[in-house]
């Protein structure tokens, strides 16, 4: 599973804490730009989950025409608030994304359906 974003970057103080707390180690390698997974030659993908609406119409056409799902999260990190309640955020959007991962990758997806298979990533949007 790759994960990457609009802009390349450092992580927030709030997600390394998040990370922490929930035993998680940081990833070895820096968050990488979607445009690297977007080039011609790259590595196919077979999903995409945007997790920040506002970015959802800024995404680049993605080779292969991979699924598309909206998992919208609240930005925990820009949303003004003080570094003690960003944390408390960060943690709740790890815990709640990682029962979404746990999900995704428990899903038959060999010999699956593919509407049904799309159906089932997109409905994931809905879990608390």
């Amino acid at each position: 599973m790759r994960a990457a974003g609009a802009a390349g970057g450092d992580v927030h103080p709030a997600a390394i804490e998040a990370l922490g707390s929930a035993g998680m180690a940081l990833p070895t390698s820096p968050p990488r730009s979607w445009d690297l997974l977007a080039r011609a030659g790259s590595t196919r993908v077979d999903f995409v989950i945007t997790l920040d609406p506002s970015l959802e119409p800024l995404q680049p056409r993605w080779p292969g025409q991979p699924d598309a799902a909206l998992w919208p999260y609240p930005d925990v990190a820009g949303a003004g608030t003080g570094p003690d309640d960003a944390a408390h955020g960060a943690i709740q959007v790890l815990y709640s994304l990682r029962r979404r991962l746990e999900l995704l990758i428990n899903l038959p997806l060999l010999g699956a359906d593919r509407s049904a298979l799309r159906s089932d990533i997109r409905d994931m949007a809905h879990m608390r």
